[in-house]
């Protein structure tokens, strides 16, 4: 592997581990998520280090003609991890939004129902409450 192809690789992997670091430090990435990220980094950095032979002879026993096509192959390999790791997350999420979806809309039901029972069983205190909810809405506007 040429010199400029190890360094670029070195450089590139040091700069996307201190990125996803700073983002969990920061709490704007999840730990679950970062971990496929600070693979793929860790892999960056210590593939040149780990000597030319051992890859070359890892590419060559894979049948990669050219060894560089290697950390091509491992790098979309993690993109596909990490692509797959967001899928699942989002199929969850696509759930969970259903189901309190669902939730709200029951509870607003409920809520319309017992505001009319209420409504029916003592008229004056739903103009109170009516009322009331209007001026809590002009304080908080003011």
């Amino acid at each position: 592997m040429h010199f400029q192809t190890r360094l670029f690789l070195i450089v590139g992997g040091a700069v996307i581990l201190a990125i996803v670091i700073n983002l969990v430090r920061t709490r704007r990435l999840k730990e679950e998520f970062a971990l496929l990220w600070l693979i793929a980094a860790i892999i960056f950095v210590l593939a040149p280090l780990g000597g030319v032979d051992l890859l070359d002879q890892l590419a060559y026993g894979v049948g990669i003609e050219y060894p560089p096509a290697l950390i091509l192959t491992i790098a979309i390999v993690c993109l596909l991890g990490i692509l797959f790791q967001f899928s699942l997350r989002l199929s969850t999420y696509s759930e969970q939004i259903k189901v309190l979806t669902q939730e709200l809309a029951l509870l607003a039901h409920r809520v319309e129902e017992l505001e009319s029972v209420a409504d029916h069983a003592n008229p004056k205190l739903s103009t109170d409450y009516t009322a009331f909810a209007d001026s809590i809405d002009q304080e908080q506007t003011s």
